[in-house]
Order: C-alpha cells, then sequence, then structure tokens
C-alpha cells in the first residue's frame, strides 16, 4: 500500500513588490497612446482596456524587465474584446431618429404588430427548454462561447447544434 501524499497547498496569491505607483506614472500615458494607436477605438474604450490591463498586472505580477511589452499585449487584447462586446450590444439611443424616446412611448403598437409578436413568442415556446434557453440567449446578444458558459459549461459545437436545431425547426412552421 502506498503511503497518503501530503496535499499541495494552495497556491500563493501573488504579492505587490510595492513599485506598481512608479510603473503607473511612469508607463500608463505611452501605452494609452500605443493601444490607441493600435486599436481603433472611441477613448473611453481604450481607457477601459489600459485600466484592466493594470488590474491584471497587479494580480499576475509579471517580470518587471518587460512590463511595458507584457501590458501592451493585455491592454490590446483587453481593447480587442471590448470591441466586439460593444458591436454585439446595440444602443437604443442610437436608433432613435431624434434621440428622443417620446416619439416611442406615445406610439400605440398596431394590432398587426401585437399578433405577429404572440406569433413568434408561440413559436419560441414550442421549442425545446434547451433549444429556446439557447436561441434565447442568441437573440439577447451573447455569443456562442458566452451562450455554453451560461448554460452550464457546453461546448461551442453543442450550442451551435442546439441554436441550427431552433432554426430549422422555426423555418418548418
Amino acid at each position: 500500500m502506498q503511503p497518503p501524499t501530503e496535499p499541495t497547498p494552495a497556491a500563493a496569491p501573488a504579492t505587490l513588490r510595492g513599485d506598481e505607483d512608479d510603473l503607473y506614472r511612469r508607463h500608463h500615458h505611452d501605452l494609452r497612446r500605443a493601444v490607441a494607436h493600435a486599436v481603433n477605438a472611441p477613448r473611453e474604450l481604450i481607457e477601459d482596456a489600459c485600466q484592466n490591463a493594470w488590474t491584471i498586472m497587479l494580480r499576475a505580477q509579471p517580470d518587471r524587465r518587460t512590463i511595458f511589452a507584457w501590458l501592451y499585449v493585455v491592454a490590446t487584447r483587453e481593447a480587442f474584446r471590448l470591441c466586439a462586446r460593444e458591436r454585439r450590444h446595440t444602443h437604443l439611443e442610437t436608433m432613435l431618429p431624434d434621440g428622443s424616446w417620446d416619439a416611442v412611448i406615445t406610439d400605440a403598437l398596431s394590432i398587426d404588430d401585437i399578433l405577429e409578436a404572440r406569433e413568434a413568442l408561440q413559436i419560441l415556446a414550442s421549442l425545446p427548454d434547451r433549444q429556446r434557453a439557447d436561441l434565447t440567449l442568441l437573440v439577447a446578444g451573447f455569443s456562442y462561447h458566452e451562450i455554453a458558459q451560461l448554460t452550464g459549461g457546453r461546448t461551442y459545437t453543442n450550442v451551435n447544434k442546439h441554436i441550427a436545431k431552433a432554426r430549422a425547426r422555426i423555418r418548418r412552421i
């Protein structure tokens, strides 16, 4: 019989080195400028990406000799991730003709619109649970990978299969 093994201690969280303030003061402006040059995005999104990179740096504590390159790669990836998220989410305010909600709220829906919406909801309700959930999340703007994570860690392929089946079933109706 094999002797019991000692449990391995959990990885200790990275400790701050104390130079983070100095690094931020030296590199933040250049990092923002470099990421803005690499990614065509609004200034606020670039700032968010850079701040996310600094936060990740505090947790990861990478090698200081290559810190600017490390921050640049992380911030650029964050900027692309945030840009993709922005594209997936349509802002209702941009769809309004004059930017005010008054015209939209005061218009009553026509009876045809109401009947069409009810028919769509009935078709959606007739789908099996997993297909309905996946299709609903897709319409809400989530990516296949996000749907897989939200619905229990399934695979991209599994989510794709259920959405394809839901679309095929809707076409037959």
